[in-house]
């Protein structure tokens, strides 16, 4: 039962970080790119990307979440879940985006194409500022979920309590 919870909590902090970009692209008018990430990679590998951009990126998503759970049983914490986004977006920034073609840290030459452009970017700044925020997001919705509906695991770390020796 536990892992269908976290399946659900997946797809829950994926659709929170949807909703938090959606935000940020109708408050704020940050747009960087043309198309959701997981298009382009879609884009770049030459497969129709509207529909199947989605599955991918819930998919991620509660991967993620998956290995959150299995990583940190012992102790869930919202603070640990975002340094885990951080970290995936570090991944992202570093792998994921250079592999689109956006560069490291969206510093490269995609804001050179035409602004019509499924991998056309905008603005670095605009880039990672989406990014990171809607990362954030995926992990404090991450932490709090798993916090709330997983029970912390059992075992041989006892918090509070000493450890006897024999002498």
């Amino acid at each position: 039962m536990k892992w269908i919870k976290t399946i659900i909590i997946g797809i829950l902090a994926t659709f929170a970080m949807d909703v938090a970009m959606n935000a940020l692209m109708l408050l704020f008018g940050l747009t960087p790119t043309n198309i959701h990430p997981a298009a382009a990679f879609l884009y770049n590998l030459g497969l129709e990307f509207e529909t199947i951009s989605v599955l991918l990126h819930y998919s991620y998503g509660t991967l993620w979440a998956l290995v959150f759970v299995y990583a940190f049983e012992r102790n869930f914490s919202v603070i640990k879940a975002i340094l885990f986004a951080g970290v995936l977006w570090l991944f992202m920034m570093l792998v994921y985006s250079p592999v689109i073609g956006w560069g490291f840290f969206g510093i490269g030459n995609a804001q050179l194409l035409e602004n019509t452009h499924p991998l056309y970017l905008t603005s670095t700044i605009d880039y990672l500022i989406m990014t990171i925020s809607v990362h954030i997001v995926y992990g404090t919705s991450l932490g709090y979920l798993t916090k709330k509906f997983i029970p912390v695991k059992s075992g041989k770390i006892i918090p509070n309590e000493t450890v006897r020796t024999f002498q």
